[in-house]
């Protein structure tokens, strides 16, 4: 049985209430909002684990309460809309969107996607009254190419500065840098780090990739360590 809690930002009853349906029959415990406002009020007194989010809303707009929500929580966010070209995709993970599902879907693989993204979350979820013990395992740090690599704490440090990455960039991060000089397909990255296949999948990458190359390398145009090998995929140069 779950027990994780699913905020859904939805201003079409049909859509909230099957989404509802499918995710109450695997457990979860759901919270529904209609508008943006009501969705951030919900956010903040419910202290949901995933936000099924989507764009078009009668208010503010689903981007707009992503940025609240991105503002002082880490919690993972997948994007349900039917604005399907690149650049909605691309801005809606840019401003912190973990994942995005187009309109229409299939309910299950909506479930199934919300179960990879709590799954490969976990950071995301520890809330202050249960962060680790002193005597809890931390996760563990990553010394790699001149980089310290601190998934617990979502940071990163070179010699000259600190660098702060979401849960999703991390877990992304994490992955290249543990299989350092592997070229990994973009299919097999989102599989592996997402949790589930999806099509369309490989924007979610390149945007991901992206943002680390602006946080991480010295120059982005011209990266030394997340390297795409043509036709191939993704490495870390070690």
């Amino acid at each position: 049985m779950n027990h994780e809690k699913i905020l859904i930002v939805e201003d079409t009853d049909d859509i909230r209430q099957l989404l509802k349906l499918y995710l109450e029959a695997q457990g979860f415990q759901v919270v529904e909002a209609g508008t943006g406002e009501e969705g951030l009020t919900h956010f903040r007194k419910e202290q949901p684990d995933l936000v099924l989010l989507d764009i078009v809303l009668p208010d503010m707009d689903g981007y707009t309460l992503c940025r609240h929500i991105r503002s002082d929580s880490k919690v993972p966010i997948v994007f349900i809309s039917c604005n399907t070209a690149s650049g909605d995709i691309v801005r809606g993970l840019e401003l912190g969107g973990d994942d995005y599902i187009e309109k229409p879907f299939d309910p299950a693989v909506v479930v199934a996607r919300v179960h990879a993204n709590l799954r490969r979350a976990p950071l995301a979820r520890v809330r202050p009254q249960d962060a680790p013990s002193g005597d809890a395992p931390a996760a563990e740090t990553i010394h790699i190419a001149g980089f310290e690599i601190d998934p617990q704490q979502l940071r990163v440090r070179d010699e000259e500065r600190e660098i702060w990455l979401t849960v999703k960039e991390m877990q992304l991060l994490v992955h290249l840098a543990t299989h350092p000089n592997q070229v990994f397909p973009p299919d097999q990255l989102y599989k592996e780090v997402w949790g589930s296949d999806s099509a369309g999948d490989t924007r979610t990458i390149f945007v991901h990739i992206s943002s680390l190359r602006k946080k991480i390398e010295t120059n982005a145009a011209n990266p030394q360590y997340l390297l795409n090998i043509r036709g191939a995929g993704y490495l870390f140069k070690a």
